[in-house]
């Protein structure tokens, strides 16, 4: 549901609203009204990982999405986007809504060590048996994930993980700061443009993923010479997010 309406490259997600009214001003305001409504239902479907949604953590966190969120106030119309059409004595109109999703609405969304869910049995992290890879001629400046080819499905909290289940990387690595302000992985489609750069740097360690896991297919699998080149990164890398997976 509404996902059509997630764009995960840049972290937003847009609504439509439609209403019917006298006069235009009043299928406007109607026409508003129902696109934050629209929005405010569509939050609640957004995959934070691979087993929990926003509609889960209302239940698990007492978390409840209105329109006095402090999130939902940054979302913003685009006049742009405005129609009419006239239907006998009354006008109707349609209009979208955008909100980011990073921010307001990642702080209250991403995991924490106190919420209910973190609870779970926490994976391992990932130890290295073998010797550690050269270090590279230049520096890494971020980590890319290649998941092309392979049906994955974005999130707002993924993780990276051995085929045995080892954590490479996940919420417990991150600092939560750079995880609400630039999301926990970019979502790219190539490595080399401006919006790209601007996090992983110009010379990022390229993975290609073994596969991908999780009850809702979010994370991605890194085979043993993959791992041990991730594990082997500066841990300011992953600290601060500069990760993106590559997708198609």
């Amino acid at each position: 549901l509404f996902a059509q309406d997630i764009d995960w490259v840049n972290k937003t997600i847009t609504t439509e609203g439609a209403a019917y009214g006298k006069n235009k001003l009043m299928a406007k305001r109607g026409a508003k009204t129902d696109a934050r409504r629209n929005l405010i239902e569509a939050l609640k479907e957004i995959r934070v990982d691979s087993k929990t949604t926003m509609r889960d953590l209302e239940v698990e966190e007492d978390l409840v999405v209105t329109q006095a969120s402090g999130y939902i106030k940054q979302a913003w119309f685009d006049d742009n986007s405005v129609e009419y059409e006239r239907d006998g004595e009354k006008w109707m109109c349609t209009i979208s809504i955008t909100m980011p999703l990073l921010g307001e609405y990642s702080q209250a969304v991403l995991p924490s060590g106190k919420s209910k869910t973190s609870a779970e049995v926490q994976a391992p992290a990932y130890e290295s048996t073998s010797t550690p890879p050269p270090p590279p001629a230049k520096p890494y400046t971020g980590l890319v994930i290649n998941l092309k080819g392979l049906k994955m499905s974005p999130s707002m909290a993924p993780k990276i993980v051995t085929k045995d289940g080892a954590k490479l990387y996940d919420m417990s690595i991150v600092s939560r700061d750079y995880a609400t302000e630039m999301g926990v992985v970019g979502y790219i489609k190539k490595t080399d443009n401006p919006q790209s750069v601007m996090r992983i740097g110009d010379n990022p360690l390229i993975v290609k993923a073994a596969g991908v896991a999780g009850r809702i297919p979010t994370d991605a699998i890194i085979a043993a010479a993959g791992a041990d080149l991730i594990a082997s990164l500066d841990s300011d890398i992953l600290k601060q997010c500069k990760v993106a997976f590559l997708i198609d």
